[in-house]
């Protein structure tokens, strides 16, 4: 048994958005070690989760533990993804 706790594991949040199909597309990613403290992590995840659903954006957030080593995803961050949504919007104005 491992112990998933401590310095050595970070918490990462993935947004999967679901497509016209039906299918989940990774769509950003919430990474603790870009953060100040875990309640930033929190902070900024409950930002992005009122926007998405202000916004009616079908989707789930998926949190899990991961060695502190681990490469950082290649996704978009929050911020990055908000300014495409915010882009979107003044393309379709």
């Amino acid at each position: 048994m491992t112990d998933e706790t401590g310095s050595n594991f970070v918490m990462i949040s993935t947004f999967r958005r679901r497509t016209a199909d039906g299918f989940m597309l990774a769509a950003f990613v919430i990474d603790e070690r870009e953060c100040e403290s875990p309640a930033e992590m929190k902070s900024i995840r409950n930002e992005a989760l009122t926007e998405i659903q202000r916004r009616r954006i079908a989707g789930e957030f998926e949190t899990r533990r991961a060695k502190a080593g681990e490469l950082p995803s290649t996704l978009p961050r929050w911020a990055e993804y908000k300014r495409q949504l915010e882009a979107s919007d003044k393309e379709s104005s």
